[in-house]
């Protein structure tokens, strides 16, 4: 079974090779980092804002669509990918928004979103970022933990609010892989596409293990799941 911290790019045990891959892929806006033995991201005055508030984290799946997200109580808004693509959001403020490779981040889509409400975008390591020209925009940042998996980047999401000292995590739209095999996502009506190594059976034992994973390391967080996918969460 591919284990939950394998990535394609670790020659060096973690956190050297990440930091390594920062200053090749980022170095044009991550000038310096916090790193321990689970994670790595850029040394931002913002995120000592995060120490006892409370996060919402967005991801794609169908109950993103039916959150009311004016009486869900939270501090910070975080969504990610093509979070823009959806018309929800397109009056919402999302203070932080986390990019794998496949949004077009010179799209007409999402530079009218940035340009509004001027959101921090992260990056993990991938190879799409390792020749990527970045333009000039003043709240790019880099995170990655060392807990990788096939679930997704809203898991990892939520473990980079735990570090930041979040005392409740809210998530929506971690449904599953059910509503992918109908492409039934929230911002790309129709999208079916699952990550290169994927059975259900690894799918779940990932999740199994991210949840205790997470719960081992942070036992006085409060993890709430305002979504669907509940055999998920148990």
């Amino acid at each position: 079974m591919n284990s939950c911290f394998q990535h394609d790019q670790a020659t060096e045990p973690f956190p050297q090779w990440v930091i390594r891959d920062f200053r090749s892929s980022f170095k044009k806006f991550c000038k310096s980092v916090r790193a321990n033995s689970e994670i790595v991201y850029s040394d931002l005055d913002h995120f000592k804002e995060y120490n006892g508030k409370s996060v919402l984290i967005i991801g794609g799946g169908p109950s993103t669509n039916r959150l009311n997200y004016d009486t869900t109580e939270r501090d910070f808004t975080w969504a990610c990918n093509h979070f823009y693509l959806n018309p929800i959001f397109s009056s919402i403020k999302i203070d932080v928004a986390m990019f794998m490779g496949e949004p077009d981040l010179k799209s007409k889509e999402f530079t009218e979103y940035r340009e509004r409400f001027q959101p921090y975008s992260g990056f993990e390591v991938h190879n799409r970022w390792l020749e990527y020209e970045f333009d000039d925009y003043e709240k790019y940042f880099a995170m990655h933990t060392r807990f990788y998996g096939r679930l997704g980047i809203c898991p990892r999401m939520i473990l980079f609010a735990c570090f930041l000292g979040c005392e409740r995590v809210k998530f929506v739209g971690l449904d599953g892989y059910e509503p992918i095999y109908k492409g039934d996502h929230a911002h790309e009506p129709g999208k079916k596409s699952l990550p290169g190594i994927f059975t259900e059976e690894l799918f779940d034992a990932h999740y199994e293990h991210f949840w205790k994973y997470t719960k081992e390391n942070f036992p006085d967080v409060e993890f709430i799941n305002l979504g669907d996918g509940q055999k998920f969460h148990k």
